[in-house]
């Protein structure tokens, strides 16, 4: 096998200085494209939106009722109540085509147009519920239950700065607008390649010695969660040839490469080979967490590549703690970064920690479960239904059920 010599004496980089390192290598995707708002959920606004009118675009009642004229209230009382002549009947949608005369009500439903002439709307709980005439019970306050034009925003505001992030609540936002697309960046293209012999895909015949690839599906289901477009995934065996030419015939449509495995110090971890053959400059070899230290990161025609380990919870962890922030600076999503809290451990944890460590965790109601969830490197199962990870500070001892320790939710 073609391998060029592996440098151990790169020194090994702490976390904060490998993202640091990646920030200093990635530009954010400028490109920009129309997209339908129904395929704009997940994305990255290229464009402020802007109110093109008042909201609402007339004062509107907020409640099912009656708009009066307040004058017409006045001394309303249970005992001595105020009967007024019912004009008409508004719904959402429908308005009263004249304004209120002295001693008309009109009866009116949530969200419908208040009528000119009338500034406040009484609840019908305080009413009779009167077809023709009804009797007010209480006295109203102008404006009291009534919604101004333009309460919620005015022509001309700025309602989305660009760089928002489009969920939910923007998408209603935007529609609210009328506007049926949106001018968006693109998503960050990348391509997955896994390694190894002993590697099968799903759908094979194992032969002896061989396992079927998780970590490829796994890899790509987390870069999909991140609004990631993943062009293309490869399976290469032990052979640098392979995965460089891999590389090299399809750097010119990514922005980055994710490898999987061949980042250790073995006979067969090929990556070295591939920046070496490459030329791929290393922007760091090994990083200072547990798991996932055997992490390797490059730039190679302005791309990024990352190399992460071929253990599965090691994977795990190098994408979540780093392979996740650099789509994060490829993309302009803060929303994927990750966020930190503080939790009680439910349970004890007896390892201590020479280096940084990562626990896998599921954290409710503020407590962090860990049991179940310690499996060792190779352990798929483990994982499941963890939604945080607990960050445990190098030189820590064994930890015991109680402490308070920091998760980072995933």
């Amino acid at each position: 096998m073609e391998h060029d010599h592996i440098n151990e004496e790169i020194r090994p980089v702490t976390l904060e200085e490998a993202l640091a390192a990646l920030n200093g290598s990635i530009s954010r995707i400028s490109e920009t494209e129309e997209a339908d708002l129904r395929a704009a959920y997940g994305r990255i606004l290229a464009e402020d939106i802007l109110a093109m009118r008042d909201q609402p675009p007339f004062p509107k009642s907020p409640l099912d009722g009656y708009a009066v004229r307040s004058e017409d209230t006045k001394g309303a009382s249970k005992e001595a109540p105020v009967t007024l002549k019912v004009a008409a009947e508004v719904a959402a949608g429908n308005c009263f085509d004249r304004a209120i005369q002295r001693g008309e009500a009109v009866r009116i439903m949530t969200g419908a147009p208040i009528p000119d002439g009338a500034d406040a709307i009484i609840g019908q709980e305080d009413t009779d519920y009167g077809e023709e005439h009804v009797n007010i019970y209480c006295e109203m306050k102008p404006y009291k239950n009534y919604i101004c034009r333009g309460n919620e925003y005015k022509a001309g505001d700025v309602l989305l700065a660009e760089g928002s992030h489009i969920g939910p609540s923007e998408a209603g936002i935007i529609a609210g607008t009328g506007k049926r697309s949106v001018k968006v960046y693109r998503k960050s293209k990348v391509i997955i390649i896994s390694t190894g012999d002993e590697i099968v895909m799903p759908g094979h015949e194992l032969k002896d010695s061989q396992i079927y690839n998780s970590n490829l599906f796994t890899t790509e289901a987390q870069l999909i969660e991140w609004g990631v477009d993943v062009t293309s995934v490869f399976h290469v065996p032990d052979d640098p040839k392979e995965a460089s030419a891999i590389i090299e015939s399809h750097i010119e449509d990514v922005d980055m490469i994710v490898s999987i495995g061949g980042v250790s110090v073995g006979k067969k971890d090929i990556m070295h080979a591939v920046y070496d053959r490459l030329g791929i400059e290393r922007l760091f070899w090994r990083v200072k967490i547990k798991p996932g230290m055997a992490m390797m990161a490059g730039t190679y025609d302005g791309k990024l590549v990352l190399s992460v380990s071929g253990n599965p919870y090691a994977a795990f962890a190098d994408m979540q703690l780093i392979t996740r922030e650099a789509v994060q600076m490829l993309s302009g999503n803060d929303h994927l970064g990750m966020v930190s809290a503080k939790a009680i451990l439910a349970d004890a944890y007896d390892k201590k920690s020479p280096s940084r460590r990562f626990i896998r965790t599921c954290v409710e109601d503020g407590k962090a479960f860990i049991k179940g969830h310690t499996g060792g490197n190779n352990d798929i199962t483990s994982g499941r239904g963890i939604n945080a990870l607990i960050d445990v500070p190098a030189g820590s001892d064994a930890l015991d059920e109680g402490d308070e320790v920091t998760v980072l939710f995933i």
